[in-house]
């Protein structure tokens, strides 16, 4: 594995090193003939306020989707554990279904739902209820937004909790079981300890795959300009498409650079854990 890890590496540190180079530069619409500026362009998107209004939803869909997707997952996981193997393997995958459809099919339907004349409101009306638009107001607009992610993605919490639960040793279960303990306790006392693995992985990746939610926002919010629903990244696609480039790339920088303080010490952890203790 040497090689085509040597390989990757270099790629990806070329790529980052010189998106990197890029960011210190004015160049843009503005400018044809990019210079060196240094950290200016740094200052000029923290200014911004599509910049600060992008951090912000980025920020909190990521805690609100690890929060509550962490919780919501290894509460999920431990009632499929209890479940015969048949049942288990229904109900997973239909929590795994949205992860399976492309994140745009995923806006669509849920636009198509929160669309106050053909899908909610549609309901509430024939109810004889007042119709209901979830993207009337940026807080109900934030609120529908972080419903439609932890429909998405709190499947893949659900799933890696289930795998730790499942690398368990029966023995340990069936123990406690026969000194009274319930399912709760059973969860919480024995799964969940010996299941930090499972957490530090669904913790990660649902971290990730929500900062770098692009799909979802752009088309619930119709392009990438809905300051209701803007996201990190899509300010990156909104720089670029403008052509200011070395915004973009100072943006994409400093994405990289959360990542990566999410991603290296999960693989520390995981080295030192899983390859280095055999």
């Amino acid at each position: 594995m040497a090689l085509p890890t040597l390989f990757f590496g270099a790629l990806l540190i070329y790529i980052v090193v010189w998106n990197v180079v890029l960011s210190l530069q004015n160049w843009s619409l503005l400018n044809s003939r990019h210079t060196f500026v240094g950290f200016a362009t740094y200052e000029a998107i923290f200014k911004s306020l599509f910049f600060r209004i992008a951090i912000y939803h980025s920020t909190i869909f990521s805690l609100g989707l690890v929060a509550i997707g962490d919780l919501a997952g290894l509460l999920l996981a431990g009632l499929l554990y209890f479940l015969p193997n048949t049942q288990r393997s229904l109900y997973l995958s239909i929590f795994l279904y949205p992860l399976a459809i492309s994140m745009a099919t995923n806006g669509l339907i849920w636009d198509w739902l929160f669309n106050p004349e053909l899908g909610f409101g549609w309901i509430t009306s024939h109810l004889g209820l007042p119709p209901v638009n979830p993207l009337a107001t940026a807080t109900s607009t934030t609120l529908s937004m972080f419903l439609v992610e932890f429909w998405a993605y709190t499947g893949l919490a659900v799933l890696f909790y289930l795998a730790s639960f499942m690398s368990i040793d029966k023995s340990i279960v069936e123990a406690a079981k026969i000194d009274g303990a319930g399912g709760f306790k059973i969860l919480f006392r024995v799964l969940l300890p010996n299941s930090m693995n499972g957490f530090i992985v669904a913790t990660a990746l649902l971290f990730l795959f929500s900062f770098r939610m692009f799909s979802l926002p752009f088309v619930i919010g119709g392009g990438p300009t809905n300051l209701d629903l803007m996201t990190l990244v899509e300010y990156v696609y909104y720089e670029f498409y403008t052509e200011f480039f070395s915004q973009s790339a100072a943006a994409s920088t400093l994405i990289t650079l959360i990542a990566a303080a999410v991603v290296i010490p999960y693989a520390l952890f995981g080295i030192k854990k899983w390859i280095m203790r055999g």
